[in-house]
């Protein structure tokens, strides 16, 4: 083989390799889905970065960016409407979407990294002492974890069914405690209550019952690394920043 043929195919090699450092593989799950519910999950789809998936097996890049969100938007043919989910397409792993036939929206696996599902609420000053709650909303329940400069420790959902979807509603609050006899779901001073996670990673014993006074976020969040999302507020600037 002559060397210039050598060359060619080094270099396609190379430049091979270097595209699929730089996309991540989206896929679905179609083994699992009956053959009378494949017309119905047929019509679902998603819109990754704009590029359209539907549950037909086949795949779909998207070049990976660790310095900005990626928006997934889901059209679920049974409620006719389409959700918007944010993540981070970091690295160049292989995701398979699988239907989800209970609690509706859909799960996430990667054949080739862990994906942590948690959440690092983070407050960079509280010059007032106010109270802050990170909190986590599943199908099963609200997970909240109290939040100052100190915490480390990253929330992840505890009032959680086995059988609910891998995305998370997540939001940051400024809240007021209430005691139980305060709780009330028509009451709106005292209608919140979450699973408190402590700093240390456990559960506490009780739920809390809470009246939130200011929100400072909401987002729908889907993790597909071994990274938690890093969520940090700044009180002067009432600012949130994401890492």
């Amino acid at each position: 083989m002559s060397t210039k043929i050598i060359s060619i195919l080094f270099l396609f090699l190379f430049f091979d390799q270097i595209n699929a450092q730089e996309f991540a593989e989206f896929t679905t799950d179609t083994s699992r889905i009956n053959g009378h519910m494949r017309e119905r999950i047929s019509k679902e789809l998603w819109y990754i970065n704009g590029q359209e998936m539907h549950y037909d097996g086949k795949t779909i890049k998207i070049k990976v960016n660790p310095d900005k969100f990626d928006t997934i938007i889901y059209f679920r043919q049974n409620q006719k409407t389409y959700d918007t989910v944010f993540c981070n397409v970091a690295s160049p792993n292989r995701y398979t979407i699988i239907y989800n036939d209970c609690c509706s929206f859909f799960n996430i696996r990667s054949e080739t990294t862990r994906i942590s599902h948690s959440i690092l609420f983070r407050l960079k000053t509280n010059y007032k002492n106010d109270l802050y709650l990170g909190s986590i909303y599943s199908s099963g329940g609200t997970t909240g974890i109290l939040v100052d400069e100190n915490t480390s420790q990253a929330a992840y959902s505890i009032c959680h069914s086995a059988m609910s979807s891998h995305h998370m509603d997540i939001s940051f609050s400024q809240i007021k405690m209430c005691e139980w006899e305060d709780f009330d779901y028509e009451n709106e001073d005292c209608n919140h209550s979450a699973c408190l996670l402590t700093e240390n990673g456990v559960m506490d014993d009780t739920e809390i019952q809470y009246k939130s006074l200011s929100t400072k976020m909401n987002l729908s969040w889907l993790c597909l690394n071994s990274d938690p999302l890093i969520v940090l507020y700044d009180p002067v600037t009432d600012k949130i920043s994401y890492e």
